[in-house]
């Protein structure tokens, strides 16, 4: 049975794929012969005109024997006809004998014509496509004819040829596409399956895949996509709870105090002034997570930009260092700076500011007591940053995933110091925009490191 399921799926595929193809063939086939049939029935039209108009200007004021004799002897052999008439339509020379058809289409004696047109172009039913030419103002025409049976011939070799190469090109097609949807059936049926169970939130499928050909990677795609959207799916739900906690409580603390600072219920100045600060306070986090989503945004849209300029790194640590200072001294943490002697490197200040920022800020978060230790050195190629905490650590397990977007490595710590796992995110990004590196060494209970690596561009002398 799934045998028969298989075969009706492959010859349901080869129908599809084959009438899409010959619907194509047809619709380029029409394309084509209608484009030749147009540029080549315009091509003769503008020839009638052209090679008309330019028997009558040497005729003109020069309409003689001798003249006339020339034009005739022009045409002669070619596969156009021409034949001259005075302004009454009588006949003077012809480099063909006129048969019916041609004497049926001069011009009647009292007509008129004052520029060259064609006076017939319906090849299909007519021996001629034929133009007519004033000589001058009333010394005669000259007509041109074009014999319809050369065209009918062209188009129907066109059409033969077209026809025998259709088939040919449907039969070979018919042959390929049916042994292709065979193929294809059966890895694109495990896809269906695998695909169907992903709609319904069974990410992770395996699909039994072999080969390093389209369909086999195509597979292998899709089995890590399955992967990819349950780890995304995990840490946007992560994400957002985070994001929910994180945004309530600020807004909470904002409009209890701005509500009650806006009622009046508080008169003490300074008791007015702690709850002023505490509004500000929050409106800060609230700005810094957004900061991070817009940052993180940037990134992913490809739109991030940096401002780059010969910089001494230093002062930027120093003055990071010196705004963390009141929140070292409220937990009781001991900070030891380093900073030696250093070449200028072309960074973004504002941008490597951040990264330090966040870098310090993650130590401080992570440290409960202890040391924060910052120094900054040379080698021959690099100018290095070093943070180091003797914090909670991470686990080994959990190093390689800390710069993803969204991740945290527990919730306990989500809940005990806040943040929504962007920090790292994006000292990463920016580091590597500058052509850096950053490595991070750590271990449970034991502290962290990061170091931090920019190219010695240009060196002080």
């Amino acid at each position: 049975m799934k045998r028969l399921m298989e075969i009706r799926i492959s010859t349901k595929l080869g129908l599809l794929f084959s009438g899409i193809f010959v619907v194509l063939l047809l619709i380029m086939g029409s394309i084509f012969y209608g484009v030749f049939l147009n540029v080549f029935e315009d091509y003769i039209k503008q020839d009638l005109l052209v090679r008309g108009k330019n028997h009558a200007e040497v005729l003109e004021g020069r309409f003689n024997k001798e003249t006339i004799m020339h034009v005739i002897r022009m045409e002669k052999g070619a596969t156009t006809k021409v034949v001259i008439t005075d302004p009454s339509q009588r006949v003077i020379d012809s480099s063909t004998s006129l048969d019916l058809d041609m004497k049926q289409h001069l011009l009647p004696k009292q007509k008129t014509v004052k520029d060259s047109l064609l006076i017939e172009s319906d090849w299909k039913h007519h021996d001629y496509m034929i133009s007519v030419s004033p000589i001058g103002k009333t010394e005669g025409y000259v007509y041109m004819y074009y014999p319809s049976k050369i065209l009918r011939e062209i188009v129907l070799v066109l059409s033969v040829f077209m026809l025998i190469a259709s088939i040919g090109i449907v039969f070979l097609a018919l042959g390929l596409i049916g042994i292709l949807s065979r193929r294809l059936t059966q890895p694109l049926l495990m896809m269906k399956d695998a695909t169907n169970k992903m709609s319904m939130g069974q990410y992770q499928q395996k699909i039994l895949v072999t080969g390093n050909d389209e369909i086999a990677q195509l597979g292998k795609s899709i089995q890590t996509l399955g992967e990819q959207l349950a780890y995304y799916e995990n840490s946007r739900n992560e994400f957002l709870a985070s994001v929910s906690h994180e945004l309530r409580t600020p807004l909470t603390y904002m409009k209890g105090y701005s509500d009650i600072l806006n009622k009046g219920l508080v008169k003490n100045p300074e008791e007015q002034g702690n709850y002023l600060k505490i509004i500000n306070k929050e409106a800060v986090r609230i700005s810094a997570l957004v900061n991070d989503l817009f940052e993180m945004s940037k990134f992913q849209a490809g739109k991030f930009e940096m401002d780059t300029e010969l910089t001494n790194i230093n002062p930027l640590i120093e003055k990071v260092v010196a705004n963390f200072k009141p929140e070292l001294t409220k937990k009781g943490l001991e900070l030891e700076v380093n900073l030696t002697t250093l070449p200028k490197v072309m960074i973004d200040p504002k941008r490597m500011e951040q990264v330090f920022y966040n870098l310090i800020e993650n130590a401080i978060k992570y440290s409960i007591q202890g040391r924060i230790t910052i120094s900054s050195y040379q080698t021959k190629d690099f100018v290095k940053v070093k943070i180091t905490d003797t914090g909670i650590g991470i686990p080994q397990d959990d190093l390689p995933k800390i710069w993803d977007s969204f991740y945290r490595v527990d919730q306990s710590r989500t809940r005990m110091t806040g943040g929504t796992g962007l920090g790292l995110y994006v000292v990463k990004k920016i580091v590597e925009a500058h052509g850096g590196q950053i490595m991070v060494e750590s271990s449970l209970n034991h502290g962290t490191t990061f170091l931090i690596s920019l190219k010695r561009l240009i060196l002080e002398k």
